[in-house]
């Protein structure tokens, strides 16, 4: 089995089913492979390279859907592409990975154009409607005009497996051969693409769809981009469980999102930190009743205690999963049950299913209770590599074991709780003061919604704390009201020495905080 199998299993389970929803348009599961396999035969047919990466950059919608699978059915590499991308990154990622197909939406023509002709790989460009630009060198075809030719689908449905679920057997049997290359957002230099196999998504699919519970009865809303390795987890665990993926692009209009939820009566909502505090401070979240909604999950980034709190206590009956992960880790890792939510509050919790964690120290033992060291993660999931940079891949892929940068404890429960990241410890005059737990102190305050915290050059003592601030509207803070908050849970040596207010902070189309954007600009 591979991944574009996962779409054939499901359509021979539940045809008729819905599979995905956007605004007005909906298409059952046997449309939709009939659909990719229309879009699959017509890339088998191009003068392609073996295992030749297809680009895909196209905004979360029904074609990015049919894209996805159709190009694992043709048994190509799916390269997904970040849509915020300028052109000279997406320039530099087609040209890194060699990209002989792009699927696109029309409406990034007018960027696309600034880069084609310095792109001889591509042989192919299929777009949703005919685009103004050409490119000599490559074929132009239009998605609708191969979707809309005749076609009696091959029934490539594996029989045996219809009538059961995708369990750990059938994972051990699927092969670890390149899938797709998802590149980083490159927080700490130039992106990097991660490399991913079959026996990497699906083993991580099959261990999220276990412990959410997700059965053919289930949707969810989804806000974060299908190119986003979270966006990309919850589109094949609702492919393969037979459920429904309800897509809303307009997150900045908050109260559409609700509606469409409440409307289309989805069963889950999953969202990175920054989604989550919109929510609950700037539209009717508080006041909704959501009554079908049965589970939140949270990743991308820690998210502060008081925030969790505070959904908890407005939904104290719906499941709050709180996860941790990693795009090299395909991408779960962790997750916290949602009955230890109140007594883990802060914990990232324990392993997904099928994946292995170790806490290791600087001298290379395994940590004991309590004590910090690096998250280790093991597994299939855990990726190939790095594509095209070995040193890279060195320094994190060791014995078959990922080397994530995440410092950690596990308590006497064996509860995960993260302390930091390597890279984001800040060193202040020979004290290791950790990022995560200066911003949790900051995002405690009533007044304050973002904070983004770093270290910065200081003469006395190599580096002082500086933190970065966006203010509920209307409320004002100066420097030492800050410090006088710290001070009631923080070391003195981890209180900010500097502050700085801004009216936003620059993030990731995902939601995540740039802080490397935030820094280049300060």
């Amino acid at each position: 089995m591979k991944i574009g199998d996962i779409l054939s299993h499901t359509a021979g389970i539940y045809p008729e089913h819905t599979a995905v929803t956007h605004h007005d348009k909906s298409i059952s599961y046997r449309e939709l492979q009939r659909e990719a396999e229309k879009l699959a035969r017509y890339l088998k047919k191009l003068p392609l390279s073996e295992g030749a990466r297809v680009g895909i950059f196209m905004e979360n919608s029904l074609d990015y859907v049919i894209a996805y699978f159709a190009v694992f059915k043709a048994g190509l590499v799916a390269v997904p592409l970040n849509t915020s991308l300028s052109y000279r990154q997406l320039n530099y990622i087609i040209s890194d990975c060699q990209t002989e197909v792009l699927l696109v939406h029309a409406r990034y023509q007018r960027m696309l154009a600034k880069f084609f002709e310095l792109q001889p790989a591509l042989k192919c460009i299929i777009s949703d409607r005919v685009l103004k630009v050409k490119l000599p060198h490559a074929k132009m075809e239009t998605l609708p005009h191969i979707l809309e030719t005749d076609f009696t689908p091959s029934d490539n449905i594996d029989k045996q497996t219809v009538a059961k679920n995708i369990d750990k057997e059938i994972v051990s049997q699927i092969p670890h051969e390149l899938a797709a290359i998802f590149y980083t957002s490159g927080s700490t230099g130039e992106a990097k693409g991660v490399m991913l196999s079959h026996r990497n998504l699906i083993a991580n699919t099959v261990g999220t769809i276990a412990y959410l519970k997700l059965t053919a009865q289930d949707s969810v809303i989804v806000i974060l981009p299908f190119y986003y390795i979270y966006g990309n987890s919850l589109l094949l665990t609702h492919i393969m469980a037979g459920g429904r993926l309800v897509i809303d692009n307009r997150f900045m209009y908050a109260e559409m999102i609700l509606d469409t939820m409440e409307t289309e009566k989805v069963t889950g909502f999953s969202g990175v930190p920054s989604n989550f505090m919109i929510l609950l401070d700037k539209s009717t979240f508080p006041q909704r009743k959501l009554e079908h909604l049965r589970y939140f999950t949270q990743a991308g980034g820690a998210m502060a205690p008081d925030v969790i709190r505070r959904l908890y206590e407005l939904f104290p009956h719906k499941a709050i999963y709180i996860m941790y992960g990693q795009t090299e880790a395909s991408p779960r890792v962790t997750y916290l049950p949602p009955e230890l939510l109140v007594d883990k509050l802060g914990s990232v919790g324990i392993e997904v299913p099928g994946v292995k964690v170790k806490i290791i120290k600087e001298n290379g033992e395994e940590a004991a209770t309590d004590e910090m060291g690096e998250i280790v993660v093991g597994g299939d999931s855990v990726m190939m590599g790095y594509w095209n940079q070995p040193e890279e891949q060195k320094e994190v892929l060791k014995d078959g074991w990922l080397y994530t940068g995440d410092l950690a404890k596990r308590d006497e429960d064996g509860m995960i709780f993260i302390v930091g990241r390597k890279k984001e410890i800040i060193k202040s005059g020979g004290n290791r003061i950790s990022v995560k737990e200066v911003e949790e102190c900051l995002l405690a305050h009533e007044n304050i919604i973002e904070a983004a915290v770093f270290g910065v050059k200081d003469d006395v003592f190599g580096e002082a704390v500086k933190a970065v601030l966006v203010l509920k509207k209307g409320c004002q803070l100066d420097l030492k009201e800050v410090q006088k908050h710290c001070r009631q849970t923080l070391a003195e040596y981890k209180i900010p020495r500097y502050v700085e207010f801004r009216d936003s902070l620059p993030k990731h189309k995902t939601g995540k905080i740039n802080k490397l954007a935030l820094m280049e600009n300060l």
